[in-house]
């Protein structure tokens, strides 16, 4: 009896950290209608999923189509909590790059840092505009 109850509890302490991070995973879905740029990688346009993960250092998985991409974000605390989970996205003429993204219910978000690609347009004085789309969180 006692073999099954240390058996038993050694199971719990190991299912119980699995099961905490994957009620904290919130996936993040959008129609994203073009194809964008994020961390150097091209993207394609159609439904686009988001989601945050890590165990200390965090990372966002991003899936558009059959591509899949991980990227290390910079993490950034608005001062007021999202009232819908959105992506947004930074456009010069007919390019778009993926510049943050915020989660529903949540303070916390996740900023992209500008590539080589989109630093070249702004050094080259493009008219940049903000596209937001907004989500649904799962």
């Amino acid at each position: 009896m006692k073999k099954h109850a240390a058996t038993l509890l050694i199971l719990t302490i190991l299912a119980v950290p699995g099961l905490i991070n994957a009620q904290s995973r919130k996936v993040i879905k959008t129609q994203v209608p073009f194809e964008f740029i994020v961390n150097g990688n091209r993207m394609p346009a159609g439904e686009c999923a988001v989601e945050a993960r890590g165990d200390g250092i965090t990372y966002v998985l991003i899936s558009s189509g059959e591509h899949k991409l991980f990227v290390v974000p910079i993490s950034s605390q608005a001062s007021t909590t999202s009232a819908e989970a959105k992506l947004v996205f930074h456009r010069y003429g007919n390019q778009y790059f993926l510049s943050s993204i915020s989660r529903k219910g949540e303070k916390l978000g996740y900023a992209f840092p500008a590539g080589k690609a989109e630093k070249e347009l702004r050094a080259q004085m493009a008219t940049e505009n903000d596209v937001t789309l907004v989500a649904d969180a799962q």
